[in-house]
């Protein structure tokens, strides 16, 4: 039989755990983690009493969260997405003030820069141009250093923050955990600790504003917590440690791994997005490392366009012109090769050593007789001398100069004591260049043993390498590399592979990066803006995208590089000239016309297309012929040079020769002559200064499609549209936070009306009940007194 007392005091412990729960959900309503509860009633099992069934009263079965699963992952999801975004465009925003700053940025300093050279081809002569000129190149060189100085800034912080960033996901992880197993520890199966689910929930709330979860939840009630494509950071009682390492292919990046439980890692920085740590790294990939790669390509555009044309001028001390900048494409390989050549079996009695020099698409084969008597200079000499004999140069000076055949480059070779000293000189890149000295061999004839002679190889500066230590001899060849970049093996090679990489053309050159990798007996190299296969062949050396690629050593199966060529073209980016006698403004040969000629012929255009030819200033007369004809004519000799003769004329015909090309114009007459010589005034010539000036509009870059202006340009708005699209994108993924935020509140959140209503419902319920008691009570009383 029930009992009135039974069931009313079921009531009140069932409205007592009410009243608590909306306590609970009043106290909590500014808590954004928060979800409000709610109570659940069920009313007891009622027994047969005469002709129905009469209740027992109510239990309070379970306190639920009032949650919408969907709503609480949208607001997860939409979390990563916004920190993320926020991450970015505190990064773009003040990349762009740095490239686009109307003050701050390049085009300002370039424009001065290419004020002055047009000030200095207004007046050659004057000294206050050149100054100037030297001034404004000094304030380039610091305007692309503050640029890119700050963009590395930029890169340090990131690398920074990153670690960071790993050290708070890792304590959130842990804390996930620790909360795994209270969860599971006093959990039944169909009821859970409301608050503690709160929590768990609020920190992977936490943890997705540092990097984008997926969450899923076990039979027990703990949580998996995954990371990227699948990789589990917290499983049951158990996280797994986040750490920042050096990138395997480039080690000035900081990359992210899964620390294993054999004590390896795993690397999971590609596949991680969202939150704080995925927008620094999408920053860092593909914003960061493609401006300092356009920035750098600009800055190595001027240094190698400028030094191109300079190095074609006179200065004013009537020699020809240096390089007026350097970046990573510029310096100069040198060596020497020869030593102590008695002691190195170069055998006095009359046997001949030969050897080979190859370099820029010229192979020198040399061939030197050593004599009775013959001491360690006077072997130096005579190998000197069979060099000049093996180019067809001879030696002028103690020099023997040889062009090369390829791009421009020549090879000068002269005495350093007893060594032969070599350097290459000219080209508008130093870059994609080397000596190679091969077949050592001598015949032992006389006394001597064959082929023991030997040659000690040392390198010059730091701009050059040796590649074969120590020295050359028979079966044993030696290289010289020029300055080059060597490319960033990964940190997982095997092999003894090398790369090193130069430019070679900077029409060509593009802002990738690329990975060169070996496979099956293979190179592969993969232009990574793009991810195309550009080159796929054994090698050992590669040609694409202006630049050369040289491969050595003996590499493994999977071993790989990196190749960054534009990175710190700005940062590396230095003014050389400080004498400004030094600035070559002229050219160094003028054409003219002789006073007796009786027709109407100017030279309309001069160009100097090889300033290192070795005739470039000898004296060359054009003579007109009868029908129509020309002759180019070797002053010195009065003959002809080969393949000069009886030249058809017409108006605007080109002339080359001994490294200059001129323009005819006009209607000349028989026996009018034009006379091509060296520029004995150069003081008041502006002709390379012109050059030098029409370089700020002339398309050098993008397969000579761009100025430099342009470029910077394009790198401006690359930037500012990225930054306005993320600012755009940013905004409107906070709105839908917003939305997300509120319709979670709407569902799980707590609301003051509403409870106050259920507490007074609540509270009137426990008074009716508490009632209901005091009238058994005294029913009860009633009943004592009767008896």
């Amino acid at each position: 039989m029930p009992s009135l007392l039974d069931t009313s005091l079921s009531g009140l412990r069932a409205y007592q755990g009410a009243l608590s729960t909306t306590s609970q959900n009043i106290a909590n309503v500014g808590n954004e983690d928060y979800t409000r509860q709610r109570v659940e009633f069920n009313a007891r099992l009622p027994i047969k009493q005469g002709s129905g069934f009469v209740g027992q009263g109510v239990d309070l079965t379970s306190v639920n969260r009032v949650i919408d699963s969907f709503n609480t992952i949208n607001v997860r999801e939409l979390t990563a997405n916004t920190a993320r975004l926020e991450a970015f465009e505190s990064f773009s925003s003040r990349i762009e003030n740095v490239i686009a700053d109307q003050d701050a940025s390049l085009l300002p300093t370039l424009n001065s820069f290419f004020g002055s050279l047009n000030d200095v081809a207004n007046d050659p002569s004057a000294n206050a141009p050149r100054v100037a000129l030297i001034a404004t190149a000094e304030s380039l060189q610091q305007r692309f250093l503050s640029i890119s100085g700050e963009l590395k800034n930029v890169e340090d912080e990131i690398n920074s923050r990153i670690r960071s960033d790993i050290n708070e996901i890792n304590a959130i992880t842990s804390d996930l955990a620790s909360l795994n197993n209270a969860i599971t520890r006093i959990s039944a199966p169909d009821k859970r600790p409301s608050d503690l689910l709160d929590k768990r929930d609020g920190l992977v709330k936490k943890l997705a504003e540092k990097i984008s979860v997926t969450v899923v939840e076990q039979r027990d009630g703990s949580f998996n917590v995954l990371v990227g494509t699948g990789q589990l950071l917290v499983t049951n009682s158990t996280s797994l440690t986040l750490v920042a390492q050096t990138d395997d292919a480039q080690p000035d990046k900081v990359s992210v791994a899964v620390q294993s439980g054999s004590g390896g890692t795993v690397g999971i920085t590609n596949a991680l997005v969202g939150g704080d740590l995925g927008g620094i790294i999408d920053f860092r990939d593909n914003l960061l490392n493609a401006t300092q790669n356009r920035l750098g390509r600009t800055a190595i555009g001027v240094s190698e366009a400028m030094n191109a044309q300079n190095i074609q001028g006179l200065d004013l001390k009537g020699d020809l012109g240096e390089n007026l900048f350097s970046t990573v494409s510029t310096g100069v390989l040198q060596g020497q090769f020869g030593g102590d050549y008695i002691a190195n079996g170069f055998d006095r009695t009359g046997e001949t050593v030969t050897f080979n020099l190859g370099f820029d698409g010229v192979n020198l084969a040399t061939s030197v007789a050593i004599n009775a008597g013959e001491t360690n200079d006077v072997i130096a000499q005579n190998i000197l001398t069979a060099i000049g004999v093996a180019a067809g140069v001879g030696v002028v000076g103690g020099v023997v100069t040889v062009p090369g055949t390829t791009t421009g480059q020549s090879m000068r070779f002269s005495l350093y004591g007893s060594n032969i000293q070599f350097e290459k000189i000219g080209g508008p890149s130093t870059l994609g260049n080397d000596l190679q000295i091969t077949g050592l061999a001598d015949d032992g004839a006389g006394a001597g043993n064959a082929n023991d002679a030997i040659m000690s190889l040392s390198a010059l500066g730091s701009s050059s390498t040796r590649t074969t230590a120590g020295a050359v001899s028979n079966g044993n060849n030696a290289s010289f590399l020029g300055p080059s970049t060597v490319a960033i093996p990964n940190a997982n090679n095997t092999g003894t592979g090398i790369a090193n990489f130069s430019i070679t053309d900077i029409a060509q050159l593009t802002n990738s990066d690329y990975e060169l990798s070996f496979n099956g007996g293979n190179y592969t190299l993969i232009r990574l803006s793009d991810s195309a296969t550009v080159v796929n062949g054994v090698g050992p050396n590669f040609s694409v995208d202006g630049l050369e690629i040289s491969t050595s050593g003996v590499p493994v199966n999977g071993d790989s590089f990196f190749i960054r060529p534009t990175q710190n073209g700005a940062l590396s980016f230095k003014s050389l000239v400080s004498d400004p006698a030094k600035i070559a403004a002229a050219f160094p040969v003028r054409a003219t016309s002789n006073v007796a000629n009786i027709g109407d012929i100017s030279v309309n255009k001069t160009t100097v297309t090889d300033a290192l030819n070795g005739d470039l200033t000898d004296t060359v007369d054009i003579v007109f012929n009868p029908a129509g004809t020309f002759n180019v004519v070797d002053r010195a000799t009065g003959v002809a040079f080969p393949g000069q003769t009886n030249i058809s004329y017409f108006d605007g015909i080109n002339v080359t020769q001994n490294g200059w090309q001129i323009q005819i114009k006009g209607s000349p007459q028989v026996g009018d002559t034009l006379t091509v010589q060296q520029n004995t005034n150069s003081a008041s010539d502006n002709r390379n200064m012109l050059l030098l000036a029409g370089l700020q509009t002339k398309s050098v870059l993008d397969n000579n499609t761009t100025t430099f202006e342009q470029t910077y340009n394009a790198l401006t708005s690359e930037v500012g549209v990225v930054s306005q699209q993320v600012s755009i994108n940013l905004d409107v993924e906070k709105s839908l936070l917003q939305s997300a935020f509120a319709r979670r509140e709407s569902v799980s959140g707590v609301n003051l009306d509403e409870e106050a209503a259920d507490l007074i419902r609540f509270q009137q319920a426990y008074q009716a009940l508490a009632r209901i008691i005091q009238a058994s009570d005294e029913i009860f009383q009633s009943l004592l007194a009767s008896v």
